[in-house]
């Protein structure tokens, strides 16, 4: 039996989608939010997703960027739905890879025709994305910086010069995204910058010897970044934290960053309600910091890949931003003679641990 995922914030409307898909002969998954859908896409693998445009936090564009660029659900057929019709002529969000459209109001008829073509066909582009690496298959058709720089472009670009009303939801879904995007550009810069800055940090001996130097309580950075996090993620309830607090050997803005980091990738790739736990840990020589999520966990080739050492303008061009953050956290925490480990399987979670010398005895 097909699995359909429907993500709509209107309750009413998923119900109706619901009953007539069940009608057919679908099996169905319901989502109230885009994060959960992203989420319910990544444990459950449906055979598509039919996904609502305008909706608070992850809208349906980010919950289709979301998908593509995770190579294990790449290539489920997505549809979008939507009351808002741009002027051009090819349906709205196929330029971002989705695999069909459905106008608000739309008869049944029309949807079961829309799903079996999608399903059929998997829309334009669908063998390309099955057979791209993941690191192409994030660029969107772009390389590196440019590819959310497009974004904003296109977004802008709608807006300005868009010939029909837009509803102020409208309006705020697109200023949300082209948002969104920019930020990704400004976190991509500035961790550019950061990792170019570690390798000549790296070849400057006089200033690696003074790395140890430097004494940092631990909980007095690391917490107020987590709780931060869990604030913007919305998820205040499933942090869990665990603090043995010490001293340890590293600059109070590295440890943020490296917190930073580990802490968001735990809250952005697990699922709302499931528990995030921050540790500490000190022995006689090093204080721990473990990490853990229950989320969508990672691959052995993908940790490899997370935190393979890469040159800057592989940084500039192919990667994406959560995976050189994860970089960064690496070569920082190896510059200051720690250790950095990461402990995962897909669909069980992931630990990353980091483990930071004490301060030197005087």
């Amino acid at each position: 039996m097909p699995k359909i995922l429907v993500i709509d914030d209107d309750e009413t409307l998923r119900r109706t989608l619901t009953a007539t898909l069940e009608k057919n002969g679908f099996e169905v998954l319901e989502a109230a939010t885009g994060a959960t859908g992203v989420h319910l896409a990544r444990t459950h693998l449906p055979d598509l997703v039919l996904c609502d445009v305008n909706m608070a936090g992850v809208g349906g564009h980010l919950a289709l960027y979301a998908l593509r660029r995770d190579p294990k659900i790449a290539s489920i057929p997505f549809v979008l739905m939507s009351g808002f019709l741009a002027s051009a002529g090819t349906p709205p969000g196929t330029e971002r890879g989705a695999d069909g459209f459905l106008a608000k109001p739309f008869d049944p008829e029309k949807l079961l025709s829309t799903i079996r073509e999608a399903m059929s066909s998997q829309g334009p582009g669908a063998e390309d994305r099955r057979d791209e690496s993941p690191a192409i298959a994030d660029t969107n058709s772009a390389p590196g910086l440019l590819q959310p720089l497009n974004q904003v472009l296109k977004i802008t670009g709608l807006l300005r010069t868009s010939r029909q009303p837009m509803s102020s939801k409208d309006i705020s879904d697109m200023a949300g995204r082209a948002h969104q995007a920019a930020e990704n550009v400004r976190k991509r810069i500035e961790n550019c910058l950061l990792y170019a800055e570690i390798e000549r940090l790296a070849c400057d001996r006089q200033r690696l010897a003074g790395l140890l130097e430097h004494q940092t309580g631990i909980r007095a950075v690391v917490e107020p970044v987590a709780r931060g996090t869990a604030i913007l993620s919305e998820r205040s309830a499933d942090l869990a934290l665990k603090f043995e607090d010490a001293l340890v050997a590293i600059s109070v803005e590295h440890l943020k960053k490296i917190a930073q980091e580990l802490v968001d990738n735990a809250f952005r790739f697990s699922h709302p309600g499931s528990a995030v736990h921050v540790m500490t840990a000190p022995d006689a020589e090093q204080v721990a910091l473990s990490i853990s999520d229950h989320g969508c966990g990672l691959t052995p080739d993908q940790i490899v890949n997370a935190v393979a050492p890469i040159t800057l303008d592989e940084a500039l061009l192919t990667r994406h931003g959560s995976g050189l953050g994860l970089c960064i956290s690496k070569r920082l925490t190896e510059l200051y003679n720690g250790s950095f480990t990461i402990q995962a399987e897909p669909g069980r979670g992931a630990t990353v641990t980091v483990r930071l010398p004490k301060p030197r005895p005087q």
